[in-house]
């Protein structure tokens, strides 16, 4: 069993790392990934100069040059991790803000049939007899709000520290705010 363990690790390694590029491209918010990478071009970079370094003094002595290539690969794989995540990051995060922005009006005809049965909007989108899949961005407990006469839909911008999306039922339409 340990010869079975030791011998299968590369693909184990491989799918952990798969799966870890995965949940960051899917959860990690866009600016702390880029804070992220500028850490890696903050730790790599000095950290390729003491492989280089490591790396001549090898070639110089005879000695092994393991060392270097081991913080070479480490330096290479963060910063291919980054470089990939990045831009696969920005594309989900996009198709969400789009999939939460096109949400209202795929619910707006059954609220207003709400409206029209009960007299009111409902208070949470939980008293709908059907509705459409609720987008990932706004599955917060702010992600609907009705006072009875009209609702909005709010969610935070992607990678924004403070800017949010904003819907109303009474302009019918999206802004940004700040």
């Amino acid at each position: 069993m340990r010869q079975l363990l030791t011998r299968n690790r590369r693909p184990v390694i491989g799918v952990v790392l798969v799966a870890c590029f995965i949940a960051v491209v899917w959860c990690m918010d866009p600016f702390v990934l880029m804070m992220l990478g500028a850490l890696v071009a903050w730790i790599g970079i000095p950290a390729l100069l003491v492989a280089g370094i490591l790396w001549l003094f090898a070639f110089h002595y005879g000695r092994s040059n393991r060392p270097a290539w081991t913080i070479l690969s480490i330096v290479a794989a963060l910063g291919c991790f980054v470089i990939l995540a990045i831009p696969a990051n920005r594309f989900v995060q996009q198709r969400a803000v789009v999939a939460a922005k096109d949400y209202p009006s795929r619910v707006a005809p059954m609220l207003e049939a709400y409206r029209r049965t009960h007299g009111a909007y409902p208070t949470n989108l939980a008293q709908l007899p059907a509705k459409p899949t609720l987008p990932r961005l706004l599955r917060s407990p702010f992600g609907y709000r009705s006072d009875g006469s009209s609702y909005s839909f709010s969610f935070p911008q992607p990678g924004g520290l403070i800017d949010s999306w904003e819907y109303s039922s009474e302009t019918d339409t999206w802004h940004l705010s700040t």
